[in-house]
């Protein structure tokens, strides 16, 4: 069975706007056009899909069925547009991001504003997600890319290295532990500690420090957003272990971030889908992230918050 594109179109605008003189307005057509392509869809489909009633045309519940995937087909058309004219575009287009909450309302807001800032018609999605779902956006090509940290092991998935972070600790101001240089599990043992969510390959060196230590983690709580995490540690729940290029812009929430020991890094990664060649707009958006990243931003506040602390102590 083959059927017409325009006949869709037209099927998928009556249902959309409700009736075939809205949908022939939205598509610039008369409404005998729309319903003669109505009635072209109708014959090569071989059964009715709408049924009169008191005047209005009501889509049968097999019409429904067909609108949720012609609607998916049109929605895809539109992202192969978008694709079209964004590969060969640096400074316009619609780019579609996707990062979890404490990375888009951390790090990507200076970085997106930045890249928007030099690209004045440039559009932008962002869409914050939990890290399964952000793997699966960016392996279905949903998005153009996204941010993630390693491991990502998927097929569908071409990854570039974007900043090293190190784990730290986010100690609430006033406390004991607040003037360490360091932490160790053993500075931790009867410690409250807020932890971020179990089967993480940093939540598993974490706990591995620990047992190597021989100290059993006092755990008061566990939550998989290290805002959520650094702003339980400022109320006084406990000290939470974080990553620094995260937990950075809460520095003046009334916590002290302190690095733990061992060191466990935290290798944050920009993400494409494998297999088609990178946007223009997307390739030119990773190198204004590893441009606006240098440096080490996560480090540059633990040190700006240790100077403070430093300068604070040499008063006493």
């Amino acid at each position: 069975m083959k059927l017409s594109l325009r006949s869709l179109e037209g099927f998928r605008e009556i249902i959309r706007m409700g009736s075939v003189t809205a949908a022939a307005k939205r598509l610039g057509l008369s409404q005998p056009a729309v319903s003669r392509l109505l009635a072209q869809l109708e014959q090569e489909l071989g059964f009715a899909i709408f049924h009169r009633e008191k005047g209005r045309l009501v889509p049968t519940p097999q019409a429904m069925l067909l609108f949720e995937e012609v609607d998916l087909a049109f929605v895809g058309l539109d992202r192969i547009a978008s694709l079209a004219a964004n590969m060969q575009q640096l400074d316009a287009g619609h780019l579609r991001v996707v990062a979890v909450p404490s990375f888009a309302e951390g790090p990507l807001v200076g970085i997106i504003a930045g890249f928007m800032e030099s690209r004045p018609k440039v559009q932008l999605s962002l869409d914050s997600r939990s890290r399964p779902s952000i793997i699966n956006l960016v392996s279905t090509r949903s998005v153009d890319c996204g941010f993630g940290k390693l491991p990502v092991e998927h097929p569908g998935i071409t990854v570039r290295p974007l900043q090293v972070a190190t784990t730290v600790c986010a100690v609430p101001e006033g406390h004991r532990l607040a003037d360490k240089r360091s932490l160790g599990a053993g500075d931790l043992d009867g410690e409250p500690l807020i932890l971020i969510g179990r089967g993480g390959e940093t939540r598993m060196r974490i706990e591995e420090a620990f047992r190597e230590a021989r100290v059993r983690p006092s755990i008061r709580l566990e939550t998989h957003h290290v805002g959520a995490a650094c702003a339980f540690s400022g109320a006084g729940v406990g000290i939470a272990l974080v990553s620094d290029l995260l937990a950075q812009r809460y520095v003046d929430t009334g916590i002290v971030l302190v690095p733990f020991r061992p060191k466990i890094l935290q290798e944050y990664v920009f993400m494409t889908p494998a297999g088609v060649g990178e946007t223009r707009l997307a390739d030119a958006f990773y190198d204004h992230c590893r441009e606006a990243m240098k440096g080490g931003p996560g480090r540059r506040a633990v040190e700006r918050k240790r100077k403070v602390r430093d300068a604070a102590t040499t008063e006493r």
